[in-house]
């Protein structure tokens, strides 16, 4: 078990934010048939997860409202707490680190998070 220090400021003191049990979630693009692959796909409720490409490169996903609405964004690597059960739709951007042009595939990525019910 590993202890991870955010950056990011929580308060007016800029206090550091420790988390522990973070679990990492990667999202890969399989450029052949334009669409991602989810490692780990189901997490528990309450985790503190971070998306990110493992093949090096910036992740940025949208999660989807169900009427395909843009709603959360998350940044490569930024922690993020999934507080409701549910299965969850979201777009994935891609792109190079030294690069800003971002590649979408057609197909997102999908996460359950367990329970499902609220």
């Amino acid at each position: 078990m590993s202890t991870i220090t955010q950056a990011t400021p929580v308060d007016a003191v800029s206090t550091p934010v420790v988390f522990t049990d973070l679990q990492d979630i990667q999202v890969a693009y399989d450029k052949i048939h334009d669409r991602v692959t989810v490692t780990p796909n189901q997490m528990d409720k309450g985790a503190t997860v971070r998306f990110h490409d493992p093949n090096g490169g910036k992740l940025r996903i949208v999660f989807l409202s169900p009427c395909g609405k843009e709603m959360d964004s998350v940044s490569d690597s930024e922690p993020y707490v999934l507080k409701i059960g549910g299965t969850y739709h979201f777009k994935c951007f891609f792109s190079p680190l030294e690069g800003t042009t971002e590649t979408s595939p057609e197909n997102g990525g999908i996460i359950d998070v367990v329970p499902q019910r609220p």
